[in-house]
């Protein structure tokens, strides 16, 4: 490592949710940065007018934060756009774009879509790549569609050394003129990037294996500016385990497919416009396949009460995986720190992390390690910690334990702490505390229905109604004569957890009914007790 301070940076564009893979991106950088004693920059690259949203923009930021990943320079949440939104630099892309026509590196081209998707037909009829040349044959005259300006690539091989990949060599036939400025006046991803890159003084460019090709282009770039360019390293894609690449779109194709399996039920369109608070056409377009945004799919699952895959770091954020465990989850795709080590915390990740040691093909994610590995951050935080997980939870989610106080909350946790795999299993398995339960049917047949199941809970409900102290130490030698109640040991205990909670699993009992108190308590005695068909010797 030279003398110039490293510096790198992470540039989502805000058209979504932040991809768990690009959290894994900006993981890195940071890393990098943060182990050389660099600057870590966030960029937001926004020159898609169209797909670009301010909400994206401060939700990929919120994310960030979560995670934990802080960036020395970059925007600043919850004020107005700044240097660091590339929608606010046009006039610097402007003067380089100027720059390269009077060079002679850039010029005019006008096909319309039509005439370019002609023009690549052509050349699969004679198997050969369509590249798009300057002194190409049928190039489009002046006014016959919308005027970009595209980068005149050399004819020549490009080589370059990627710290990850190693050399890497593509032949000048294999290069076309790249479109540097839209129709509409912005520049393209290829041209924002460079210039970004060095006016920002970027040192290291670590971004995704997908990006590798589009590297070559850029080195053109550079050298046609007089630029030296940063170096450069490309890391592994993160695949399913079913070695597919995980994509936003198996998010909404699995709300497409929800989407046609409630229609097909006999409901429309229309009202599931309604159910999600899409407008008509955005939906249609979506349902059409002629969008993916994965926005939508959220909302169509949320609506439908559809489980989507997780891929963006707000879906795992719902789900209730801890910020710490899921970054030290992201930081094992693609790369080993050694000695089979897996929790790692961040000093222990930035001491041991180096490019050398990120590997060359795609990572797997496995959810099934990553719901142990929650679950083992959650077993290690302290209670105090995990109210703080808690807080972060409940506000990117609408479950009945946001009603909990913080005297509550801290009870749940210490209950739920040793049986729960995510915030969103407790949220979900502690619905019973915050509002009536709904029976389980198999569990009240079994153990209310049959045998003893009435006599004991009428047993159980003079024995509590007798407790006035509702506290743990007058309700303990209570429980335990519960538990010896009738001729089988603990068959009463599951009666009067059936009647309480709804379902045969609950935290102990002991607990369980303190927290419940002891109104709600007989009150769901009672319901369950009103049920009693009237039989004979009853």
């Amino acid at each position: 490592m030279d003398s110039k301070m490293v510096k790198t940076r992470f540039a989502p564009s805000p058209t979504g949710f932040l991809h768990v893979g690009g959290a894994r991106t900006a993981l890195f950088n940071w890393l990098f940065a943060r182990k050389h004693g660099g600057q870590f920059v966030l960029r937001i690259e926004d020159t898609d007018q169209v797909r670009s949203t301010a909400e994206s923009a401060a939700g990929i930021l919120a994310d960030l934060q979560w995670l934990g990943l802080d960036w020395d320079c970059g925007p600043q949440p919850g004020t107005t756009k700044n240097e660091y939104f590339q929608s606010m630099r046009l006039e610097l892309y402007n003067g380089y774009l100027e720059q390269l026509v009077k060079d002679g590196r850039a010029y005019e081209a006008y096909e319309t879509p039509q005439q370019l998707a002609t023009m690549r037909l052509a050349a699969e009829k004679m198997k050969r790549p369509f590249r798009y040349r300057r002194n190409m044959p049928g190039r489009a005259e002046p006014g016959s569609g919308p005027t970009v300006l595209r980068f005149e690539m050399p004819f020549e091989t490009i080589t370059f050394h990627d710290l990850i990949l190693g050399d890497i060599s593509v032949g000048g036939d294999e290069h076309d003129d790249i479109i540097i400025r839209k129709s509409d006046g912005f520049p393209t991803y290829h041209f924002a990037v460079v210039v970004d890159d060095h006016d920002m003084g970027i040192t290291h460019v670590l971004r995704a294996q997908e990006h590798l090709m589009n590297t070559p282009k850029h080195l053109g770039l550079y050298k046609a500016l007089g630029w030296q360019p940063p170096a450069h390293a490309h890391m592994p894609l993160v695949f399913n385990m079913d070695n597919t690449k995980m994509s936003k779109r198996d998010k909404t194709k699995a709300a497409r497919a929800a989407a046609a399996a409630w229609v097909k039920q006999g409901n429309n369109s229309d009202t599931l416009s309604e159910k999600t608070g899409i407008p008509p056409n955005q939906l249609k377009e979506f349902l059409d396949k002629k969008a993916d945004d994965s926005r939508i799919a959220a909302a169509i699952g949320a609506a439908l009460n559809v489980a989507l895959p997780e891929i963006d770091v707000q879906d795992f954020r719902r789900s209730g995986y801890l910020s710490d465990a899921l970054l030290n989850f992201i930081a094992l795709i693609g790369w080993s720190p050694g000695e089979n080590r897996e929790i790692l915390t961040r000093d222990e990740m930035l001491q041991l992390f180096s490019l050398e040691t990120i590997g060359k093909t795609s990572g797997r994610f496995d959810r099934k390690k990553l719901l142990w590995m929650n679950g083992e951050y959650i077993r290690q935080r302290s209670i105090n910690d995990l109210q703080r997980d808690l807080a972060a939870f409940n506000a990117v989610t609408d479950y009945p334990l946001k009603q909990a106080t913080e005297t509550q909350q801290r009870e749940l946790l210490a209950m739920y702490q040793e049986r729960t795999g995510t915030l969103a299993d407790m949220a979900e398995n502690s619905r019973f505390f915050f509002e009536e339960p709904t029976l389980d049917a198999a569990a009240y047949k079994k153990h209310i229905e049959s045998g003893n199941g009435w006599t004991a809970l009428r047993q159980i409900r003079d024995m509590l109604t007798a407790v006035t102290d509702w506290s743990r130490e007058p309700l303990a030698p209570v429980i335990e004569k519960i538990i010896e109640l009738g001729e089988k040991r603990g068959a009463a205990p599951q009666t009067l957890r059936v009647a309480v909670c709804g379902g045969p699993v609950s935290p102990p009992l002991l607990e369980t009914l303190c927290l419940l108190g002891r109104e709600t308590t007989l009150a769901r005695i009672d319901r369950i007790l009103g049920l009693q068909r009237p039989t004979s010797g009853t």
